[in-house]
């Protein structure tokens, strides 16, 4: 049985903020298929990407709308990427992200950022 996979998407925005897009795959050959497919398009367009990674995870998220972008809320979020770990914690902004990660021990086995997205998690 095959672990469903998560594409996670880092972006360097014009402001200078980190964004996160996350695409939901039902495998980590789905998920490879579709970080080179959306690598190049996001590259061929000019986008500053950071960082194209696929993670197992049972996390599903609100499908990204490319058409509501630009006007859609952005949420703040702590992100915790491990190399089989994926976890996002709500922030009121992301400055106050950036004060607790400041705070917080750093662990070599994740990465935490903090960044914005117009995307958030399904509610089961």
């Amino acid at each position: 049985m095959s672990v469903a996979h998560v594409l996670v998407i880092l972006t360097l925005l014009a402001d200078g903020q980190m964004s996160a897009a996350f695409v939901n795959t039902e495998s980590a050959a789905a998920c490879e298929a579709r970080a080179g497919s959306v690598g190049a398009v996001l590259r061929q367009g000019g986008a500053d990407v950071k960082q194209l990674r696929c993670i197992p995870s049972e996390l599903r998220f609100v499908r990204f709308s490319h058409a509501k972008a630009q006007s859609a809320p952005r949420h703040a979020y702590e992100l915790i990427l491990g190399e089989a770990s994926l976890a996002l914690n709500p922030q009121t902004s992301v400055a106050e992200c950036e004060v607790f990660l400041r705070r917080a021990d750093a662990s070599p086995e994740v990465e935490r950022v903090c960044v914005t997205s117009t995307q958030s998690l399904e509610m089961p």
